[in-house]
């Protein structure tokens, strides 16, 4: 699990962080010329597929310290407590706990949950204005990512994590935006490249180029006097995750605060509670709506290439009843003529044989 970074920067004394007006922004289209070739860079586990993967989850992607299980966990406590447009629960009791038991050791002592140290899913049902989903998150060691997508490491681990990009009907991608602006060349990386490295293999995979894409940069407390400086969300964005773009040919970006930051006696980052998280359920309903908009669009094709189809076959059954129609009468018609010739010819040889 993900341990928060110590900044020397004074967490804001308020709700606000001065950035709302870039809380949610939609980058844009990216001309394709300027899209590198997704085979020539993807990582050996990560072959191309013919045919298009089971797309059934919304899948967390991020670094180690980028804040996915906290994320994850402050997610579902609103969701699960609170009513609103988005509801979420647990497929099991054991998740459930496991998640709530998160926010509770923050909650009641004040500690940061441990680093998570296997591979597990969280089996969870999304509910979004009536629809469902199923969101089956894996929350992984960042180590793993830094193997599967910065060393191109094959291994169990990566696998896993590698067949949960490839099954993602949407993704969310955190980034701690003090690591990527500050942090060292490796830890960047993997924020850099390693996000690049996915983004390109999820878009090499059939269908991939219509999976939704939302970037979201966490801890905007402990950042917002970084973000401003370079520009809010959108500047902060282009300087720093400008490959990332440039590979995304539609991306979304959200700045969110799952937990405040307070300092203790001794200077320590501790998680504070009091306050309400910002933004958590914003990248979940994007990706919901933008799901949700592509089955309807989905069905609505594939209804009308049915009803076309059924058009065709009809046109196609009535040209050729009317050939078969056509056919029997000239038959008939056939029939008729040679009857009277014969019938004529009989008559002829009768008067004639009678004279």
């Amino acid at each position: 699990m993900d341990m928060p970074t110590p900044s020397s920067q004074p967490t804001s004394p308020d709700d606000e962080f001065h950035i709302d007006e870039d809380e949610e922004l939609d980058l844009g289209d990216t001309p394709s010329e300027e899209i590198p070739s997704a085979e020539d860079s993807a990582p050996h586990p990560m072959a191309v597929m013919d045919t298009p993967p089971q797309r059934d989850r919304i899948v967390v992607l991020g670094r180690t310290r980028a804040g996915k299980t906290i994320y994850l966990a402050r997610l579902y406590e609103q969701c699960w407590n609170q009513e609103g447009p988005l509801r979420i629960e647990a497929h099991d009791g054991r998740t459930h706990l496991a998640l709530l038991n998160v926010v509770e050791e923050m909650q009641e002592h004040h500690r940061w949950p441990p680093a998570t140290e296997a591979n597990s899913y969280l089996d969870l049902q999304i509910t979004w204005k009536g629809r469902n989903l199923t969101m089956v998150s894996l929350d992984y060691p960042g180590e793993v990512f830094r193997r599967a997508f910065v060393q191109q490491v094959e291994d169990e681990d990566t696998r896993e994590l590698i067949d949960h990009v490839r099954r993602a009907s949407a993704m969310l991608l955190l980034i701690d935006p003090k690591v990527l602006a500050t942090g060292r060349l490796g830890e960047a990386a993997d924020d850099d490249f390693g996000m690049v490295q996915a983004m390109r293999y999820l878009r090499s995979l059939p269908g991939g180029m219509d999976v939704p894409i939302a970037l979201v940069l966490t801890k905007i407390d402990e950042n917002a006097a970084l973000l401003r400086q370079h520009g809010k969300l959108r500047g902060f964005a282009l300087k720093f995750c400008g490959n990332l773009i440039r590979t995304v040919p539609r991306i979304r970006i959200f700045g969110v605060c799952a937990v405040r930051v307070r300092r203790g006696s001794n200077g320590q980052p501790l998680p504070e509670l009091g306050r309400p998280p910002r933004g958590l359920t914003g990248p979940v309903e994007f990706c919901m709506q933008r799901v949700f908009a592509q089955r309807h669009a989905e069905n609505r094709n594939r209804a009308m290439t049915a009803f076309k189809d059924r058009v065709q076959r009809e046109e196609v059954r009535a040209v050729i009843e009317e050939r078969t129609n056509d056919r029997f009468w000239l038959t008939v018609n056939t029939l008729l003529v040679v009857g009277v010739v014969l019938v004529g010819i009989v008559t002829w040889f009768i008067v004639k044989s009678s004279n």
